[in-house]
Order: C-alpha cells, then structure tokens, then sequence
C-alpha cells in the first residue's frame, strides 16, 4: 500500500507494506490539544455513514488514536455509529440524554475506561464504562475541564459536524484531519475539502499535508489560533 505525497513534496511515495506505523509516525505525528479526525465520501450521501470509510482510513484512525490520551465523541454519534471502546485510549462520551446509553463500548468487556456524562450511579454491563455526572456545559468547556482535572494533553475528536463547530468555535481544535473518499479527482476533494472547513466554521486553517491512495485523499490541516489544553 503506497501513499502519495500531494502536498508539501509533492510526488513522494511512501510504503506503508512492511512497517506501516514507523511510516505514520512521520506523516501523522503526535499532536498535543484537541485533534478532529473524519471522513467524507465524494458519493456516499450521509457523510458519516461506513459506506465512507475504507481499510487505509481505519488503519489512520488507529494510529491517531494510539497516540492519544483520550477519544471523545457524544452520545448521538456513539449510537449512530455503534462505537466499540479503543483498545488504545480511555473514551468521553459526552450527552444530555437521560436514557441509559445502549452502544457497544457500554456494553462489551474493555480495557480501557468509557466515561460517560449521565446520572451517577448508572450501571452498564461493561464494568469499565462509568456515569459521570450530568453535562451542565457546553461540550468544548466540559471537555476541557476533563482534559484539565485529568491531565490529558492528546485528544482526539470523533464527533458529528454540529458539535465539532463548537469546538471549532472556542478556538480548541489544534489540527483538523480529513478523509475524502471515492474521489478520482483532487478538485473534487479539495472543493469538499474547503466546504467541511467552512461548514466548521474555520477561517484561519492552513493546509499542513495532503496525501492520496487510488481514489481516497487525506488532509491534514492546521488551525494556528488554537488554545492549548
């Protein structure tokens, strides 16, 4: 499996066959503050649908999370996707719903906590996953003051596009990666590239890399107004 370096030494192939993660270290280093990863399909009609991702994105997916302290994501996007917990990081599920949350990281055995923000005392059949008390913030301040109390310093956003703009909005999200899919053309990818910037409601983001395999192209951009946790 080859990557294609777009941008910035553009025609650089690098080999992802025979030790793919000293490969991703170098093209998707760790980065300290709130890192927001998703992917979108030039066909796939509901971006967040599976249908949009493929192989070589999940196998980022895990990278990124591996190297962070903790994954956060909400309620809504929990249940839309069935997320499973991370064998590499703790995960923050952040809700106002009052229901007891029914996804597969609340219910299956992991090694790593879920925290979830519903009514104290909650139970789950996975023993790691643990109520934390109702959210009354907003989603960037209550994830900060988490990050904070637990001295968490590398978090990885996988959220919608609603709650991601709220992020986006208090300054947090210090690099934005993106995965357009199903793309043969890099117009196409960069003209979705820049309405998911503007749908987040970025202004300042600077491109940082842009890489390509077959038909699917991955965006690394960088917000240089972002607050440190």
């Amino acid at each position: 499996m080859i990557l294609r370096e777009v941008f910035p030494e553009t025609g650089t192939l690098h080999e992802l066959q025979d030790n793919p993660t000293e490969t991703l270290v170098s093209l998707y280093p760790i980065v300290s503050g709130f890192r927001f990863n998703y992917v979108t399909s030039a066909e796939v009609t509901k971006p967040e649908s599976n249908l949009a991702t493929n192989s070589l994105d999940r196998l980022i997916l895990k990278h990124i999370r591996a190297q962070s302290d903790l994954i956060i994501t909400t309620g809504l996007t929990a249940r839309n996707e069935k997320l499973n917990s991370s064998q590499f990081a703790p995960m923050l599920v952040i809700t106002r719903a009052n229901e007891t949350l029914n996804f597969p990281a609340t219910q299956t055995r992991s090694s790593h906590p879920v925290y979830l923000t519903q009514t104290l005392g909650t139970e789950y059949p996975n023993t790691k996953a643990i109520a934390i008390g109702i959210v009354r913030s907003s989603i960037p301040d209550f994830a900060s003051a988490f990050c904070r109390d637990n001295s968490i310093l590398r978090a990885v956003v996988e959220t919608g596009i609603t709650a991601a703009r709220e992020f986006a909005h208090a300054g947090l999200l210090t690099e934005i990666d993106l995965t357009v899919t199903r793309s043969p053309e890099q117009e196409v990818a960069s003209r979705l590239a820049k309405e998911f910037l503007t749908a987040l409601g970025i202004t300042d983001a600077h491109m940082i890399q842009l890489l390509k395999h077959e038909d699917s192209w991955f965006f690394r951009f960088g917000s240089p107004a972002a607050r440190n946790l």
